[in-house]
């Protein structure tokens, strides 16, 4: 790792998480003690953000419940702020493993203009079936779009360069929920950035709680945002034929 960790800043997007937020705050110290640790608590009603703050993390508090993608919006506003150069997300509900973070930012400062994906592609025996038929489902799609093939586009575990980020404001007012991590993964492809993963085990049996990611309703609303874009390129045929290739090693 050739970059101090002061440069990379860590955002955990929090809603309700009480049960397991202080856990994930002490994994994260551990794994990446001089990042900065931004928690955006999206609304919480159970005290997440009273004890992620008394964890001693710096706790973002937008002024009401606007879903994941605006929180993750909010964090990595804040992140550039402070200075960072890479942004790294993860959920707080248990699925990721902060020991991974910094196998996740040895690959993303090898690759400068990439992001990188946690994925759990080769771990999928241990997701629930309709979360494994919806990812297969967003995934085609939103290969599609970005015109290369993306391992796991539903995977919260990632680093972002800051310069793919220099545009969040387009944004504004759509893709709040979870759609917001499959457009920016299509327009940072669209701008010319790589988009690479590494293997990260499913925990699925840690959360602590239902995940608020519906597989029907959420993937629903992310084709639709796909495929309106598809009708705007012309179907962008030559984005469906490079998402088909496999993946270069």
């Amino acid at each position: 790792m050739n970059a101090a960790q002061s440069e990379i800043a860590i955002v955990i997007p929090a809603y309700q998480e009480s049960a397991t937020i202080a856990t994930i705050i002490a994994g994260v110290r551990a794994a990446m003690p001089t990042a900065v640790l931004l928690i955006v608590d999206d609304g919480s009603t159970d005290g997440t953000g009273a004890i992620a703050e008394a964890a001693g993390a710096r706790v973002l508090r937008p002024s009401a419940n606007a879903g994941k993608g605006a929180a993750l919006r909010n964090g990595m506003r804040a992140a550039m702020a402070e200075g960072a150069t890479w942004v790294l997300t993860m959920d707080a509900d248990g699925q990721h493993r902060a020991q991974d973070l910094p196998r996740l930012v040895a690959v993303a400062l090898a690759t400068p203009r990439a992001i990188i994906i946690g994925s759990r592609r080769a771990d999928q025996a241990n997701a629930p079936a309709a979360r494994r038929r919806a990812n297969r489902v967003a995934d085609f799609w939103v290969s599609w779009a970005a015109g290369c093939f993306i391992a796991d586009s539903q995977s919260g575990f990632r680093a972002y360069p800051a310069v793919a980020l220099q545009s969040l404001d387009r944004y504004e007012g759509r893709s709040q929920r979870f759609s917001f991590e499959s457009a920016i993964l299509i327009d940072a492809a669209r701008d010319g950035f790589a988009i690479h993963a590494i293997d990260i085990p499913a925990l699925y049996g840690a959360m602590q709680r239902h995940s608020h990611f519906r597989p029907v309703a959420d993937i629903t609303r992310i084709v639709l945002m796909v495929a309106g874009r598809l009708l705007a390129w012309g179907m962008y045929p030559q984005g469906l034929w490079r998402s088909l290739r496999p993946p270069r090693h």
